[in-house]
C-alpha cells in the first residue's frame, strides 16, 4: 500500500465520522439505553406519557408505559399504539372514588383469585404507590390471606 493512499483512507475514516456526529445531532438521536422522563406518581406518569406520544417519541412512551403498567414489551407497545391512533384514550384515567373497604375488598378478590398482577395494579392506582411499594403490600395481604384460611 502506498502512504498516499494510507493518508486518504485515514481522512475518509475522519470525515466518515464527522459526517456520523452531525447526521446523529441533526436529527436529535438519544442512545438507546437512555431512559424516558419519569414520573413520581401514576397520574404525572400517564401526563407525561400524554406528552410523549403527541410528540411521536413512541420507543420512551412505550418505556414509560412500562414502568407505570408493569406490562410486558407487546402489550405496551399494542397500548401505545392504540393511543397513538386514537383507539384508546391518552391522558389520566379518571379516578372513582372508592371507600376504603370497597378498595380492600377489591384487592383481597384479586389476591383470592391469584390474580396478584391486578391486586398491584389496582393498589398502584388507587394509593399512588411504587411498584416496589404495592407489590409488597399486596404480598403482605395475599400471606395474611393464606395465614387466616
Amino acid at each position: 500500500m502506498s502512504p498516499s493512499f494510507l493518508a486518504l483512507l485515514v481522512i475518509a475514516v475522519f470525515v466518515g465520522a464527522l459526517a456520523g456526529f452531525w447526521w446523529r445531532s441533526a436529527n436529535r438521536e438519544r442512545p438507546a439505553d437512555a431512559d424516558p422522563p419519569t414520573a413520581r406518581s401514576p397520574e404525572e406518569g400517564e401526563v407525561v406519557l400524554a406528552e410523549l406520544i403527541e410528540s411521536g417519541q413512541m420507543i420512551d412512551a412505550i418505556k414509560l408505559y412500562r414502568h407505570l403498567h408493569g406490562c410486558g414489551l407487546k402489550d405496551a407497545k399494542d397500548a401505545v399504539e392504540a393511543m397513538r391512533e386514537g383507539r384508546a384514550p391518552v391522558g389520566p384515567p379518571e379516578r372513582r372514588d372508592l371507600s376504603e373497604p370497597e378498595a380492600k375488598a377489591a384487592m383481597e378478590r384479586a389476591v383470592q383469585d391469584n390474580n396478584l398482577i391486578q391486586a398491584i395494579k389496582f393498589h398502584r392506582w388507587l394509593y399512588g404507590s411504587s411498584l416496589k411499594e404495592a407489590k409488597d403490600a399486596v404480598e403482605a395481604m395475599r400471606a395474611d390471606l393464606l395465614r387466616r384460611d
